[in-house]
């Protein structure tokens, strides 16, 4: 819930942009629509009511990001809507009742129609990940013409999927992809224990460098080139404990910048490990930081470089 010291201190940071995560407490029943539908007004009467108001007060654009996708994962790990028609055409009916409630709103950075789609098994015609947000997206154009639209990639937003991707037929889609690669130091063994002694960046014996970044997101830059557009990294970091850090973020943003993409670097106050406000050993023993962390002095010299004449200059 965000509050106006949020907005305060993220202004200060020098941030233009903010990803709104509408995010669910995974006790509740994906399969509950009615329960997921009083959750969604909940989380929309938040930003009507403060998040707006507050990102205009201070020159901030707001990214409203579906973080729950109606009906949760399914036994094979996919998302339940591409294999359910009933909650695929919820997730449409959704779209088009945010559309409704938001067209012509100013500060509206894009409608980020699902977080980190997963598809990995055939999905009911007109269903899959990218019909599905092409579906939703045709919806909101009907009663939305302008706001932009914000697409993701195949299995959680990977880069490499860009690889599959072809444009959708409508005006003002922003391409969204998330990185987290390698994810054996980003995550640092999240899954598991995590504890400290893990990968580290760069590591000269394992490649792992700026040019293995460049690789990993080659797709997304060959995508954005062939087809003219728009690219928005939505997600990128590392855990507080993971050993250089601090050199991954800065060759990230680097690299988000000369191709001149808007980026949001995940997250802010949402969980002490990503927190570039918070420190510690492992998961277990994260502090808030007597100063600026490596990592947010980073993240600040990012935020506070001039755009390229090309860029949207958008960033948190």
């Amino acid at each position: 819930d965000m509050t106006e010291d949020d907005f305060r201190t993220l202004r200060a940071w020098g941030a233009t942009l903010l990803r709104y995560q509408m995010t669910r407490d995974k006790g509740e029943n994906p399969r509950d629509m009615d329960a997921f539908d009083r959750w969604l007004a909940g989380r929309l009467d938040h930003l009507d009511a403060v998040v707006l108001p507050l990102a205009e007060k201070y020159g901030i654009m707001v990214v409203v990001d579906l973080h729950a996708a109606p009906g949760g994962l399914d036994g094979s790990k996919d998302m339940a809507m591409f294999h359910d028609s009933d909650l695929a055409d919820h997730f449409v009916a959704l779209w088009r009742g945010i559309a409704e409630r938001f067209a012509g709103r100013p500060g509206i950075y894009g409608y980020d129609l699902v977080n980190e789609p997963v598809q990995t098994t055939e999905a009911l015609p007109d269903c899959d990940y990218w019909s599905l947000q092409r579906r939703a997206a045709e919806a909101i154009r009907e009663i939305d013409p302008a706001t932009p639209i914000v697409v993701e990639s195949n299995l959680m937003d990977a880069p490499a999927a860009f690889s599959t991707l072809s444009p959708l037929a409508l005006a003002n889609v922003i391409y969204e992809v998330h990185m987290y690669n390698p994810a054996a130091f980003t995550h640092q063994n999240l899954g598991g224990e995590a504890r400290p002694g893990g990968p580290v960046y760069p590591d000269p014996a394992k490649n792992w460098d700026k040019a293995y970044l460049r690789r990993i997101l080659a797709p997304v830059r060959d995508f954005q080139e062939k087809h003219g557009a728009r690219i928005f990294a939505g997600e990128f970091s590392a855990v507080a404990w993971a050993q250089g850090a601090e050199d991954y973020l800065r060759d990230c943003i680097d690299i988000f910048e000369e191709y001149g993409w808007d980026w949001t670097y995940h997250a802010f106050r949402q969980w002490p490990g990503w927190s570039v406000e918070h420190e510690g050993p492992d998961a277990r023993h994260l502090v808030p930081a007597a100063g600026d962390t490596p990592r947010k002095r980073v993240l600040l010299d990012g935020l506070r470089r001039d755009p390229r004449p090309d860029s949207g200059d958008a960033r948190q």
